[in-house]
């Protein structure tokens, strides 16, 4: 008796024994134990009535069950919950239940319902005084604005906080760089999202459990998909399903196999393409994950399409359709106008096939619309639409007119006339589309690359190309220098002129190192007052003329909110490139000898 009065003891304490944020990491890596251990929790304060605890017990419950798959007890959960955090006025309790209702609501494309839940969170986190839960809760907005098609928004959300804010919760820092990942996905910046997953999948695999794994494997596999690269797409792909498989994660399994059945498909193997999708569809459907039911239906009329099974694919179609209808998802919709047109080109119905195709593109132009409506400039949602299946289509629906021409030729010339002009129009509105897109997914890459301030490549590119120039030298054995840049007394320029003269010293520095350096050099601002240089065949002379030029430059000219006669002076130190260096091992020797400078006296450059 007295061992059980201990455990029951025990049991008493554990919301406030540890923290509530290392609670939900033990819950999404035991989801099972969670749930178990918050029931008994439930039973004990709802005996106490202690609401507060009660609130916070359900919704470390709700955490439990989202990582273990069970997503009808986690909205029950969420609702009970709910009810007692208002009762108790709990913040955190209310925070964290409105963050795993919007997660529900996502994955079932309840994109209006999400955006409420959401501001209720953050109001909530706010309110609670936890600076890590609003973070967590404003990185779910922008994921909400990104499902939304809301590119810039989201954007704006995320850079926010990375300006203005800072967690050191791995689970955080995943989500940040996961949905970066996303959106960069989203917008053709193929490489940048890569790097930012793969930086997001290494905290997951170190701090959290599979469940957060897997989501960055199938994440990471999507977009080696969409860049071209479906031996890494499949590779990663299995990798998400078995972990899926080992957690028992029934619906993070029909999403591995609904993405493998899509190579497949690409790969015309579609009876290997069909029994993925048979098998993902079930488990989409029972989990009222209607937008991934409406993709696998879509998927599956393809195949039926691609097999002149054509009955199936009616069948099918008229699945997704009244599926579809019931989403606000212009990119559903669009895919959806296009199977109907090929559905009835494959029927000889060539006329309903062409009024599809329009209505496909109209919907397109929809898309377009929208986003130019949100002032939409940086960024822009690539259309579920690639170049050359554009073009093949149009051709396809073309030779398909004229045959149809052939046939009804004395009846039915006018409308041969009609739906060629028809054609010739949407092809020219089509390429409108698709160069639109290419220039504003080559402007968000230039974007993505540049430091908001000064324009100068930011840290990702200068970092980018100096691996690249690195292992291109050592492959050709040429030199290759670096150099660190860090001004003097900085701080002092911003505390005693303020921060907008301190910027225009950095946009200044910006313009002279443009002008000073070689054509075949590059610079970057790696962050606040520091920039790295990067030399092709350059000697200790060039760096010591370079340096001088920098400076000569950078007070040759009055800078506006600083006195003339002020100096602003910066130290250097540089390095050339050894065989065997990796770009670490050479910018910290850079970075050393900087140290260096600044130790002896400033305003100087030092050569390693």
């Amino acid at each position: 008796m007295r061992f059980i009065y201990i455990v029951l003891l025990l049991l008493s304490l554990p919301l406030f024994a540890q923290e509530w944020q290392q609670q939900r990491i033990d819950a999404s890596s035991n989801p099972d134990e969670w749930i178990t251990k918050t029931n008994q929790w439930i039973s004990q304060y709802d005996e106490g009535r202690e609401f507060e605890k009660l609130a916070l017990a359900y919704a470390l419950q709700s955490e439990a069950y989202r990582y273990s798959g069970n997503e009808t007890k986690l909205i029950e959960t969420v609702k009970e919950g709910l009810r007692f955090a208002k009762l108790a006025d709990s913040e955190v309790a209310s925070a964290l239940l409105r963050i795993n209702q919007t997660w529900y609501q996502l994955q079932r494309g309840q994109l209006q319902q999400a955006n409420a839940s959401v501001i209720y969170a953050i109001e909530n986190a706010k309110a609670s005084g936890s600076e890590d839960l609003f973070i967590e809760a404003e990185i779910l907005h922008a994921q909400v604005m990104q499902h939304a098609g809301d590119i810039a928004e989201a954007l704006e959300i995320l850079e926010g906080l990375n300006r203005d804010a800072y967690s050191a919760i791995p689970k955080l820092q995943v989500e940040f760089h996961g949905l970066i990942g996303i959106i960069y996905t989203d917008v053709g910046a193929f490489d940048i999202a890569i790097e930012h997953t793969l930086e997001a999948l290494e905290i997951s695999k170190e701090h959290l459990g599979q469940w957060d794994t897997s989501v960055l494997e199938y994440n990471l596999a999507r977009i080696y998909h969409q860049a071209g690269q479906p031996n890494k797409a499949r590779q990663h792909f299995e990798t998400a399903l078995e972990i899926s498989r080992e957690i028992e994660d029934e619906l993070g399994v029909a999403y591995a196999m609904f993405r493998l059945g899509t190579l497949e498909l690409d790969n015309e193997n579609y009876q290997a393409a069909l029994s993925n999708f048979e098998q993902a569809l079930p488990q989409f459907r029972s989990a009222g994950a209607h937008p991934m039911e409406a993709e696998t239906r879509l998927s599956q009329v393809e195949v039926y399409l691609a097999t002149q099974q054509v009955e199936v694919a009616q069948q099918e179609l008229e699945a997704a359709t009244s599926l579809i209808n019931t989403l606000n998802d212009d990119g559903l919709k669009q895919r959806l106008e296009s199977k109907w047109s090929r559905y009835y080109e494959k029927n000889q119905q060539f006329e309903k096939a062409l009024t599809h195709y329009k209505s496909s593109v109209e919907k397109m132009k929809a898309v377009q619309e929208n986003l130019q409506d949100k002032q939409v400039q940086e960024v822009m949602v690539r259309l579920e639409i690639k170049e050359q299946e554009t073009t093949n289509e149009l051709l396809k629906k073309e030779n398909q007119i004229q045959q149809l021409a052939l046939q009804e030729q004395q009846n039915s010339y006018y409308l041969l006339v009609l739906a060629i002009i028809t054609v010739a129009l949407l092809v020219v509105i089509i390429s409108g589309f698709l160069l639109q897109q290419w220039r504003a997914r080559k402007n968000f890459a230039e974007l993505a690359l540049k430091d908001d301030l000064t324009q100068a490549p930011n840290r990702r590119a200068i970092v980018q190309r100096c691996k690249k120039e690195l292992e291109q030298a050592q492959e050709q054995n040429r030199s290759l220098a670096l150099a660190v840049v860090d001004f003097d007394y900085f701080k002092s320029i911003n505390d005693e002129f303020g921060h907008d003269a301190g910027d225009r010293v950095l946009q200044r520095f910006a313009k002279v190192a443009n002008e000073s350096l070689r054509e075949q050099d590059s610079y970057g601002r790696l962050g606040g007052e520091e920039w790295l240089l990067l030399f092709l065949d350059a000697s200790k002379e060039d760096a010591e003329q370079l340096f001088k030029r920098l400076q000569e430059g950078l007070n040759s000219q009055p800078i506006e909110g600083i006195p003339a006669d002020y100096q602003i002076t910066f130290s250097m130190g540089f390095t050339e490139a050894l065989p065997d260096d990796s770009f670490d091992e050479l910018y910290k020797r850079a970075d050393d000898v900087l140290y260096d400078a600044k130790n002896s006296g400033r305003q100087r450059l030092v050569i390693a």
